[in-house]
């Protein structure tokens, strides 16, 4: 099932539902009513039928709501993740992407909740429960769905200077994300309030559905580091990093060089995009900014961002090659928080160091389960490299 592992729930295939995410729909408790609890703070802005979309909050009852919206805490398994992000109740109402430019109460209060630093206490009124909750590959799983009618929130929240003088400014959208990413706000926190259409030109200011909002802020980051890092010199020694959580196993090389990334993509049989074969995927780059979508969807500029953070601080540029596995123990998405977060604590252990790309590589595919004949040949950069590797 090839297709499945480039669709990842696209709807490639042409069926009105994705037979392997429907496995994964789960029925939590809740009543119609009030609802009081906190927002940890997070929303959802779902992309079907846009440009008019579902949105709203993502509402806890649980102690400790911010632990629910950390994905750079997390830790376990992925039935820990599950059971963790199924306790949020996703709170929808019907919006069009253009409320951001003049919004009106519930969407001032969705963006104020949203841009606070800690949970906000927040009141609802469950109309309808809908029962449907989310299962993506690039957002992170949601529990039971529900319409809301009165939303309010019952405490005022904690927002950061910065985030209001941004908003208040005219600034455009790519500008306002790179200042906030600089400023040192997480991807995850830009990535909220970029999907609540708090960033950017007042006039032109959109919901952006929360899928799109991930990828936007991932690619707008990369690009934006690309032009920083040109300039610097290369390392000078090879360097592999490995790192494995969540059946998720990632080997990443840093080699001298210009410039560029590439990432092969193996998903084994048995793992949730692909069930009957194990499916090879593959995309690079160079320094120039890269037009087209990835075919390996949001995971690319996931695993890119955080390479690019890594030579940004080191002030150097390298070639990057991230080699990610995906294991059966992966049985359900848990969004490229996964990937984002495996590349960066692979940048964050210490490194094993060779004279050369191949001898790194040789060491990177002993510890990858796939047969390196059937992924290594993907691997377009450095090919005059690979000679002694085949030997």
């Amino acid at each position: 099932m090839s297709l499945c592992a480039r669709c990842k729930g696209r709807l490639l295939c042409g069926r009105a539902k994705c037979p392997l995410l429907v496995k994964f729909r789960y029925v939590g408790r809740l009543s119609e009513g009030e609802l009081e609890g906190a927002t940890p703070p997070s929303v959802f802005v779902g992309r079907f039928g846009y440009p008019k979309v579902y949105a709203g909050p993502l509402i806890s009852t649980t102690q400790n709501p911010e632990y629910l919206d950390s994905p750079w805490l997390w830790s376990g398994s992925v039935e820990d993740i599950i059971r963790l992000r199924m306790s949020l109740t996703r709170g929808i109402k019907p919006l069009d992407v253009d409320a951001a430019a003049n919004p009106d109460r519930y969407t001032i209060e969705l963006q104020e909740a949203v841009a606070s630093t800690r949970h906000v206490d927040v009141e609802a009124e469950i109309t309808k429960i809908v029962k449907r909750p989310v299962f993506d590959d690039v957002a992170q799983p949601i529990g039971i769905a529900a319409k809301i009618g009165r939303f309010r929130l019952a405490e005022n929240p904690k927002i950061p200077q910065k985030v209001e003088k941004l908003y208040y400014d005219d600034a455009k959208a790519v500008d306002a994300v790179k200042s906030l990413f600089d400023s040192g706000f997480s991807t995850y926190y830009i990535q909220k309030v970029f999907s609540v259409g708090m960033l950017g030109e007042k006039s032109n200011r959109k919901l952006v559905p929360t899928r799109w909002s991930i990828t936007a802020v991932h690619d707008i980051l990369g690009e934006e580091i690309k032009k920083e890092i040109a300039d610097f010199d290369s390392i000078g020694e090879c360097m592999l990093f490995s790192y494995e959580h969540f059946g998720n196993h990632f080997e990443v090389i840093l080699s001298p060089g210009n410039y560029s990334f590439q990432l092969v993509e193996i998903w084994l049989r048995k793992s949730f995009w692909s069930p009957d074969s194990t499916w090879i995927g593959y995309d690079s780059e160079g320094i120039g900014r890269k037009s087209e979508y990835s075919e390996l969807s949001g995971g690319y500029y996931a695993a890119r961002l955080p390479a690019l953070e890594y030579l940004r601080r080191a002030r150097r540029q390298a070639r990057i090659t991230v080699i990610r596995e995906i294991t059966p123990d992966y049985y359900a998405p848990l969004g490229v928080w996964v990937v984002e977060e495996g590349v960066r604590r692979a940048l964050r252990q210490r490194p094993e160091v060779f004279d050369t790309f191949g001898k790194a590589l040789e060491k990177a595919s002993s510890r990858i389960k796939t047969d390196k004949n059937l992924w290594i040949s993907k691997l377009k950069v450095f090919q005059s490299s690979l000679s002694s590797f085949f030997s």
